[in-house]
């Protein structure tokens, strides 16, 4: 037994700080689920919810939970044809990994209350005992497809991809897929 140094251990929430955590964001999104719906139009601005799972291609297996802000506006550094709207957001993954990070995306309407939506992100990656990859800055591109119903909330399942595009010296990159509730805003 080898006796720890506290530059050896690591930051982390433990035991009733971890349950007041969990508490406090089970019942953010219950509340925000379960409570009454909002009939609104397509420029409405929403909120999103995801749970699923980091790094799908490797074998150590980490939660991924994340918390988007999607707005209804097009961006004004979007081009006239292609309506892009701009999102902000922050994914923890269960190896207190963090990621911040603003972007656009574009809902296609496949069909009546089916959407595709193509984004793409940058920001700023925190390791902390996650998976190195490689940089600190990190580009995200996601495709996500979503059921939108009657009061315009939205269920949706995405996979992405987080890499530097070769900023670093190593771009492992990671991939992850993730179930959304998105609510309106």
């Amino acid at each position: 037994f080898k006796q720890k140094t506290a530059y050896e251990i690591p930051l982390r929430l433990v035991g009733s700080e971890m349950c007041i955590r969990d508490r406090l964001c089970i019942s953010l999104a219950l509340f925000l689920l379960i409570s009454g719906f909002v009939q609104a139009d397509q420029n409405n601005d929403f909120i999103s919810f995801s749970i699923g799972q980091f790094d799908i291609n490797d074998s150590k297996d980490s939660a991924e939970y994340r918390i988007e802000y999607l707005s209804g506006n097009i961006s004004s550094i979007s081009p006239s044809n292609l309506s892009l709207k701009p999102f902000y957001g922050i994914m923890v993954n269960g190896d207190d990994g963090m990621y911040v990070y603003s972007g656009l995306r574009k809902d296609i309407n496949v069909k009546s209350n089916i959407f595709f939506t193509p984004s793409f992100a940058i920001g700023y990656y925190d390791q902390e005992n996650s998976k190195d990859l490689g940089y600190d800055l990190e580009f995200r591109s996601q495709l996500e497809l979503s059921y939108q119903f009657e009061s315009m909330n939205r269920i949706a399942l995405s996979l992405n991809h987080i890499s530097n595009a070769s900023l670093g010296e190593e771009n492992p990159g990671v991939e992850s897929m993730v179930i959304s509730f998105i609510r309106v805003f």
